[in-house]
């Protein structure tokens, strides 16, 4: 009876605590153990084309991909002192930081909840990097990269995203934000078009029986693409729990771009010929198929003039006009456009910007209301931003998830140009002609 006593009272004991899942591998550590398998020619330097190969890997998943994606976001910058890719080299931890990643990041890192958006997209440890290296905020000088940073960005996208196409019925814009890529330009315009007709994104992409997406646009180009690995999602621009759609079409213009001039995009990311800036207007005809006008608010002198070391800069931009005069342009055309439902974008320099705001950027405009006399833009960085101030051009504008208003007279003196889908369409292609018989004999 004592026998039994003691196995029942065994029995009712709480279970012991389940194992606290492993931490993920550093970046170092990852190098470490893979290094001699991803040096394919043996020279003990992880090339350009290696680790282009590398983020094409169906095969690499998980925290290996990450690493590769962490590799590839760097070197292809240009913004970073990016020492030799020797072993050696990649495990140096970051100057002043520890191997490991920090708390939060291997937090995120293993959390396979989408992240909650109550005010817009969490801050990323290598954000701001990746604004330089797109080419939106000029960086100075070259900063000593932090592979584990990037790492650590690399592989909570990984874990976190969605992989079904369209993870909801109406697509918007609340977690669609730019990733590492210079394409600002490219995600400003798809953000107009899915904020004017949600559906009409999912009419762009379909999946294909066997895997892959074919992607058709309005201008009569269409492409196959296969499906993103991970290095690939973590190197793409994201919509939250949405799904891979924005990814999807970033990958079928890069691949349309490299399709047309393999020349120039030889390396096998889709997405190089995509990097590094673009024209809004050239998305807005591939996505409408109509023709764009475009409304110049800056131009810049020609000539250059001499900084403080005395290297000649190009001459700051001024008004291309009085600003009474712009801004009535604005009302009148960038007010009809969109009262007609057409596309319109905008974009800022080089210039100093208001706080809030990147300089060599592209914005969504959203929405014109004339008894406010403002427009609504969005960011593709989907930024929160809180002015300390009035809000104006001084203090910057207050922005939730990328979306904020300005006053029309604000907008013509803070962006350069805009441009606007018209009701005309793209020219018929010219046909290819046709070669000349051979001669006989």
């Amino acid at each position: 009876m004592l026998h039994v006593l003691l196995v029942a009272t065994l029995l009712w004991q709480d279970p012991a605590p389940a194992a606290k899942p492993p931490a993920p591998a550093t970046f170092a550590q990852l190098l470490d153990q893979h290094f001699a398998a991803w040096d394919k020619d043996g020279d003990g330097t992880l090339s350009a084309v290696e680790i282009d190969g590398l983020c094409v890997d169906a095969t690499l998943t998980g925290e290996p991909a990450a690493a590769a994606a962490a590799l590839k976001r760097i070197v292809r910058s240009g913004k970073y002192a990016v020492p030799e890719l020797t072993r050696a080299n990649l495990a140096q931890p970051p100057k002043g930081k520890p191997a490991t990643p920090d708390t939060k990041a291997a937090k995120d890192s293993k959390d396979t909840r989408p992240p909650a958006d109550a005010k817009g997209p969490e801050p990323d440890p290598a954000a701001a990097q990746d604004r330089r290296d797109s080419g939106e905020t000029p960086a100075t000088t070259l900063k000593a990269p932090n592979f584990q940073a990037s790492h650590s960005s690399a592989l909570r996208k990984i874990v976190t995203t969605n992989r079904v196409l369209f993870g909801d019925d109406t697509p918007d814009l609340d977690r669609c934000r730019q990733g590492p890529l210079g394409n600002c330009y490219f995600v400003a315009a798809v953000g107009a078009f899915v904020h004017r007709d949600s559906a009409a994104v999912k009419q762009l992409v379909q999946e294909r029986e066997g895997g892959g997406y074919e992607v058709r646009f309005a201008d009569g180009k269409s492409i196959v693409v296969t499906p993103l690995t991970d290095a690939e999602v973590a190197l793409s621009g994201t919509t939250g729990d949405e799904g891979l759609w924005l990814p999807v079409l970033e990958k079928a213009l890069g691949s349309l771009r490299r399709e047309a001039n393999p020349e120039r995009y030889t390396m096998a990311t889709a997405t190089d010929a995509i990097a590094k800036g673009g024209s809004s207007a050239a998305i807005i005809r591939m996505l409408t198929g109509h023709q764009t006008a475009r409304i110049t608010l800056k131009k810049r002198p020609r000539g250059t003039v001499k900084d403080a070391d005395g290297k000649s800069v190009p001459k700051p931009p001024v008004a291309a006009g009085p600003v009474d005069a712009l801004a009535a342009k604005v009302r009148s055309d960038v007010g009809e456009a969109l009262t007609q439902r057409r596309l319109v974008t905008c974009s800022t320099g080089t210039e100093p910007q208001p706080p809030g705001i990147s300089g060599k950027h592209a914005y969504a405009v959203l929405a014109f209301d004339a008894a406010k006399d403002e427009l609504t833009l969005w960011n593709p960085h989907g930024n929160t931003f809180r002015p300390k101030g009035e809000p104006g051009r001084s203090a910057g504008y207050p922005t939730k998830a990328g979306v904020f208003c300005l006053p029309v007279r604000d907008f013509v003196q803070v962006f350069g140009s805009v441009s606007m889908e018209t009701d005309q369409p793209l020219p018929e292609p010219k046909a290819a002609p046709r070669e000349a018989p051979a001669k006989q004999g």
